[in-house]
């Protein structure tokens, strides 16, 4: 009897395993808002609100999420779409139930350190810190930064910024996952570079990946994020 209960109890647990391990469907809006909550305590740690709307009903087509930051209000406004996009819809599809819910608050520090990188820009006016070195001059100003995000030429600097901190917070909230999905991301990031070539930050996620860096209980991970942007920066 205990044998057989054993193997029963094995099965059980399979079974258990299987529903668990089975790939997760493109994100729903319950997901996108459960991940927002989950991390809304590092928004209000950093002084700012967290708003959350749905891409579509405000004639948004970005896929996935996007964000926007309020400065008259220090409200991080965050979008997220439903509608599957060719190419994120496979990169789900690689990804189980259990890796999904970590991933999705990883992508949604991703979009707030987008708004956190505007208020150090329109609000602190730290250039030095948001642009790099190329573009740094004693003189710059709001005008001269807003020039240098409409060329286009650090739209790669800002996504690696997003993705690092996303790397980061996967570091600290699943130790013993982040490696694996980080490089997951990585190499999404590289295989979609056809299509969002200024969102291939492969190069810099591949080098941080490889020195496993220490992001303890006390680090700001929004400023590690600042450091090994510049650290990590492909020669």
């Amino acid at each position: 009897m205990a044998m057989k209960s054993l193997a029963a109890f094995g099965t059980i647990m399979a079974a258990v395993w299987a529903m668990g391990a089975h790939a997760a469907d493109y994100p729903t809006e319950s997901r996108f808002r459960q991940a927002l909550a989950g991390v809304e305590r590092l928004v209000r740690a950093e002084g700012m609100r967290l708003e959350v709307l749905n891409a579509q009903d405000e004639g948004l087509t970005r896929p996935l999420l996007a964000a926007g930051f309020n400065i008259d209000s220090s409200t991080c406004i965050v979008f997220f779409n439903t509608r599957p996009e060719d190419g994120l819809t496979q990169f789900f599809a690689s990804i189980s139930e259990r890796e999904l819910p970590p991933l999705l608050r990883a992508m949604a520090v991703h979009e707030v350190t987008h708004c956190v990188e505007q208020r150090e820009a329109y609000v602190r006016r730290r250039f030095d810190k948001v642009l790099p070195d190329t573009y740094q001059r004693d003189d710059m100003t709001i005008e001269g930064y807003v020039s240098v995000v409409k060329s286009g030429a650090v739209e790669t600097w800002g996504e690696a910024l997003a993705d690092i901190s996303s790397l980061l917070y996967l570091k600290k909230a699943v130790p013993g996952q982040w490696q694996d999905l980080a490089r997951r991301i990585s190499t999404m990031r590289h295989e979609l570079a056809g299509k969002w070539p200024a969102h291939d930050t492969s190069a810099w996620l591949d080098r941080l990946i490889d020195a496993n860096p220490d992001i303890g209980e006390g680090v700001n991970l929004f400023d590690a994020a600042f450091h090994y942007r510049r650290k990590f920066r492909p020669k």
